[in-house]
């Protein structure tokens, strides 16, 4: 599983190259960073936390299931 902010940034880009999303980076926090995913059409798709300190496996499973509908189970993996 990917443990650091860096692998999990460089999996959502490479996923959404693959599935068309368009990834917008909201809002910064001292914590992470919230994250929207947009279709063709503007429309959020999916909206999550993505931590970039403290990051533990109830915050990486909750990030695994936020964006499981668009890039599918075990994206993280």
């Amino acid at each position: 599983m990917l443990s650091t902010y860096q692998e999990i940034r460089d999996r959502v880009y490479e996923l959404c190259r693959k599935h068309e999303p368009r990834p917008d980076w909201a809002a910064d926090t001292k914590f992470g960073r919230v994250l929207f995913l947009y279709d063709v059409t503007q429309v959020i798709v999916a909206r999550t936390f993505v931590p970039t300190q403290f990051i533990d496996q109830t915050k990486l499973a909750k990030l695994e299931r936020d964006l499981a509908h668009l890039f599918g189970e075990g994206w993280l993996l």
